[in-house]
Order: C-alpha cells, then structure tokens, then sequence
C-alpha cells in the first residue's frame, strides 16, 4: 500500500509517449500518422510499437518518432501494451511519465497540450482523457452509482506507479492478445480497481461524473468535443450499426464535429474504409447522400469524366444517351455492345443524341456479356478507365434481371438512372462529393428493393466466390455479413485510383460472375484507402424510406424492444425456411439446444448421403434386371 501522496508532474519533466498501431501490408494509415505528429509535441521520446513495415513506411515514421519496436500487431485496448511493458519497464522507469495508448482513438481534435498541461498541475499517479462508470443492475442513474474506471485508449502513468510492484503485478496477468472483447474490457476494470486498492490516485482529464451518461466516450461525443477532449474512440464508428440506432449515436455528426474543430475527416474515413465491412461503416456514417437538382457548387475547373454504356437492350439507350451527354465534364462515351447487330441501332441513336461540341465517341465489342453489369470498364474498357488520365469514370448499362416483370423492371431503371443521373445540376453535386472528399472512391444507387427481392439477399449465394476473388486480388477488407454495400444494380461513378484493383483480372461471362463483379466495388476500393457512399435523388429516397418504414414496421409485429434485440433473437434461431413443423422445430433446436444442433446437422448429412446411394444402388440393380 503507497503511504505519500502523489505529486504533480514536475518542472521540467521527461514524458515519454508509446505508441500502439496495427499495420496493414506494412504501413500505418494517414490518421495514424496525423495521430503521431499530434503526439510529437508531447513527448521527450516518442515510440511506436507495431508489426512488420516496409522500408519507406520506417523511412516516413522516422522523421516523426524516435524509436519503432517491432512485436507484431497491436493487440486490443491494453493487451497492445502487454510486450512493450513486460521488456522495457527499467527503461521507461527513467521517465517521469509515460503515456500509453493506441489507434483506437481518431485525434488530435484540436489542440492536445492544453489538456496535458491541465492535468501536469493535478497531484495524481495516472490518468486518462476520459472514464467510465459501470452501470448498477435496476438503477435509473445511468451508471452515476456504478464503480468508475479508467479509458484504456490513453493511460498517462507517473513514475513511481512504473516502479511499483503493483504495476509489475497487473501486467503479468495482462496476455499480449485478448481471446475475446471482454477480457479487453476486464482488463481495463483490473488495472483502476487494483491500482486504487493500492493507494494509487488515478483520475480523467473529462471524467464521466460531468456527463449525462455512465460512458461518456461512447454516448456523449458531441458534449466531450464542445469541452476540448481531443480524442474520439474509434469504436464510435465501428460497432454494431444496431446498437448506435437504438442508442442514438450518429456517425456522421460527430464526424461533422470533429470537422469543425479542425480534424481532417478524410484520413478518418480512409483508414475505416480499409479496416471495416463497407455497409457497417456505410450505416455508422450516414453516408447516404440524398441530393437536390440545383447545382449548389459553382465556379471550379471542371473534372475529365468517361462514360461507358454498356449496351444490353436496346429500348432505354436513347434516354440513357440523352442523360450521359448532360453530364458536366463528360470528354468521351464508350458504348460497349453485347450483340455485334447493336452497332447500327448505337450509332443511330448518337446522331439523334445532341452531344456537346468535343465529347468523343467510340463503340467496343463487348459479345456475350448479356448480364445487366459493367465489369466492360474492367475489361474491354481497360486502357481508357484505368490508365486514359480521366478523373472519373461514370458506368452505366441498357439491361435488367430477365425475371423482372414490366413494373420492376421500369423502377429499376428509373431509380438507377436518377439517383445518377437525375438532371446535369443532380450530377453536378454527385461529382462535387469527389471535390469536397478526397477520401471518396465510389458512388451508387442504394440497393433497389421496390420490385426486387435484394434485401436480406444481396450475397445471392456469391459470399464465398466474392471471399476467394478478394483473396486472390490482395483484398483484406472485412466482408459484409448479412448483405454486401454494392452497386447491385451494376452502375456507379469512381475514381480509376480507387477501383484499380479491378482490373488485375479478366472478368468472365455469365451470371455467377456477374454477381460476383458487381458486389466488389466497395471493398476494391477500401483496400486503397477509398470510402463508398450511395447518392439519391429526393424523390427516391421518399419512396425507399416509405417502403422500408412500412415493411419494417410488420416484420417488427411480432416482436419487442429494440432492433438490436430481437434482430439478434431471429438470427440466433436461424432460416424459418418454408415455414413447416420441421423448419421450426429446427429453430427450437437452435436457439433452445444449440448444442444439439451441430450433432443433428451431422446425423442429417448422414442421412442425406445414405439415401442417395441407397437411391443408386437400386437404379443399378433395376438396370441389372
């Protein structure tokens, strides 16, 4: 037990910052690095600990840190740290603090040091930007009543906490990686409970007492930025889209905060974009963009856009040509042509077309690709989409899903035509978001389900096809569970940079393939470093969110609470399938004796294959006879 008070942190002190970062191929990610320069004012010795890099990735570190440990990757919150601490602890000794944290926190939001410089005057052994209170079982106080500890994310120690043997002992009960997300958090717990039994002061620059929820951090970003917390917890815009809907968490503002105390947010969106499943960080972001027909941005140099039409019907391509010549900063419309006999009809219809002086026209071969995609930009369209020097490139197509009756087929194309290209001032702000977003690679309809049964099926069976095809391109994006962020109606507009990933591979025919193409853009893109967003016009997306409120609301009947709940209590029961006895006894089995289940699935298999070869041996003995 520690009998002296703490002191302040002394006139003139040492205070080293360690530095916990994943790296992904070799190198750290622009916030990361944003991140390090922030700190760099803070520290006297400035280490970076993470795995593997490339030697420009160390050559780039080095002129901002003072020393880089490989260990392998960071592990999560303070099992990143568990190494570093354990082999290095008489050397850090030296120091009169050290601050340990990670890149599970986006900052610095504004200025770092006056918060430092606040907590330096403050008697105290440890210390971190924020806090949390554990919330009491029944209690209305929102954790006010709860036991307190300390953020994980930044931990400032002082130097007799360092050299004491409580320190020593905490962290060998600390692994270098959690097995789960709650030993994480437990670990966390540990350190403020045995720190304070051992008469050590710990305190946070913005704790939780001052906000109206138990986990500031998590449920009170807006307020902690608006105090000057330089820091926002990655996990803000990672987690669980369900939980954030029922808890009112809202990517997108708190990034629009973060923008406004001076944070650039495309190093926050590029380095998600490459560590989280696109429709995860899609829904965290709000990234639909719902656009009006008025160009709201005037006066900028024009970008060089291609089009590319691939052409699979015929009746929709003398409007779709009337709307592509319309759009600002189009130079040249390639017409790809499924069907060699198309040619007459494409040129026919671009005469009639009244094209802008200079805008170039080219038709392509494109034979058997029927399927209603543009993999042709890259295939066939290559050498102009990925190395022609445009900026953009706009894909759109003639073609629908066969099976489509006349009424789905008609809204198909009225929703992808216009969420693209609604009016020249519609696309005009769908171009501008490249503009405003450096960060931004791609854009697409929302995925159409008026019509179409997309939703809740948007894999069609293709998970492991698109899994495989990203394994082969060098794509570590995580995948989507449920459905994928995709251009499924198979148009878009992007930039070469960000989908060149796409063309390392020559797209096949046919429809499997198709559906494979058509599901990659998002991931392609953040591989590089490239986020999607999905545009609509005002009109389109009244009708989608009518539709979705309606259908939601009676498939929610049945159920109670929050989505995050019962979504959770359906999956775990699994397929209701065709809705007969077996099927639900299958779902008792599985949410009542899970582990029944993977018994039962084995005896079914069995089953399955003994009557099969039962099935070919009497066919054999009736051919015998």
């Amino acid at each position: 037990m520690i009998d002296e008070n703490p002191g302040r942190f002394p006139l003139g002190g040492r205070r080293a910052v360690v530095y916990a970062a994943t790296a992904r191929k070799g190198r750290l990610s622009g916030a990361v690095h944003h991140a390090l320069t922030g700190l760099r004012e803070l520290a006297d010795h400035l280490v970076v600990v993470t795995g593997a890099l490339s030697a420009d990735e160390r050559s780039l570190l080095g002129e901002i840190v003072d020393e880089i440990v490989s260990q392998g990757d960071a592990g999560e919150g303070l099992h990143a740290h568990g190494p570093f601490v354990r082999s290095q602890a008489d050397r850090m000794s030296v120091f009169d603090e050290v601050v340990l944290t990670n890149d599970q926190w986006f900052g610095p939001v504004g200025p770092l040091q006056p918060v430092v410089e606040r907590m330096e005057d403050r008697y105290l052994d440890v210390w971190s930007l924020t806090d949390r209170r554990e919330g009491v079982p029944g209690s209305r106080t929102e954790g006010g009543d709860g036991r307190v500890q300390l953020s994980g994310y930044w931990l400032a120690v002082r130097q007799r906490v360092w050299q004491s043997d409580a320190w020593e002992r905490l962290w060998r009960g600390i692994s270098a990686t959690p097995s789960e997300r709650r030993h994480a958090n437990g670990a966390e717990v540990a350190l403020s409970e045995q720190l304070t039994a051992a008469g050590f002061r710990l305190a946070a620059a913005f704790p939780s007492e001052n906000y109206p929820a138990e986990h500031p951090d998590m449920f009170n970003v807006d307020l902690l930025l608006a105090d000057g917390c330089p820091a926002v917890k990655r996990e803000i815009f990672n987690g669980y889209p369900l939980f954030y809907d029922q808890h009112a968490i809202v990517g997108r503002r708190i990034a629009a905060a973060m923008a406004e105390h001076g944070y650039p947010v495309d190093l926050l969106w590029s380095d998600l974009a490459a560590t989280v499943a696109p429709k995860r960080l899609h829904t965290n972001g709000a990234m639909l963009e719902v656009l009006p027909d008025r160009e709201l941005a005037t006066g900028h140099v024009p970008l060089r856009i291609l089009g590319v039409v691939h052409v699979v019907d015929l009746e929709p391509l003398p409007e779709l040509i009337a709307r592509t010549v319309r759009v600002p900063g189009i130079e040249r419309i390639v017409f790809t042509m499924a069907d060699a006999n198309h040619r007459g009809s494409i040129e026919a219809a671009w005469e009639t077309a009244e094209a802008p002086e200079g805008v170039a026209f080219d038709v392509r071969e494109a034979l058997g690709r029927n399927t209603p995609d543009t993999a042709v930009v890259f295939d066939e369209c290559r050498d102009l989409a990925l190395d022609g020097g445009f900026d953009l490139v706009l894909a759109v197509h003639t073609g629908a899903a066969a099976s489509s009756t006349r009424n789905a087929r008609f809204y198909f194309e009225r929703q992808q035509y216009d969420c693209l290209l609604h009016s020249p001032g519609y696309t005009a702000n769908v171009i501008q978001l490249f503009r405003d977003r450096a960060s931004l690679g791609v854009v697409f309809p929302p995925t159409p389900h008026i019509g179409m049964s997309t939703l809740g099926e948007g894999w069609r069976g293709q998970a492991d096809a698109v899994a495989k095809t990203m394994e082969r391109l060098g794509i570590d994006v995580p995948l989507d569970w449920a459905s994928p962020l995709a251009p499924v109606g198979g148009m878009w507009i992007g930039r070469p940079e960000a989908l060149r990933l796409l063309g390392e591979q020559k797209w096949p025919v046919g429809e499997e393939a198709s559906l494979v193409h058509t599901r990659l853009h998002a991931y392609a893109a953040g591989e590089r470093g490239y986020h999607a967003r999905t545009v609509s016009t005002a009109e389109h997306a009244g009708l989608s969110h009518g539709s979705l409120e309606y259908t939601t609301d009676f498939m929610s009947r049945t159920s109670y609470g929050y989505a995050a709940g019962y979504t959770a209590l359906l999956h775990r029961a699994g397929p209701i399938g065709a809705g007969r006895g077996v099927d639900f006894a299958r779902m008792w089995v599985r949410y009542r004796r899970p582990h029944w289940w993977g018994t039962l699935s084995r005896l079914g298999r069995a089953a399955r294959i003994a009557r099969a070869v039962g099935r070919s041996v009497r066919r054999r003995l009736r051919k015998g006879a």
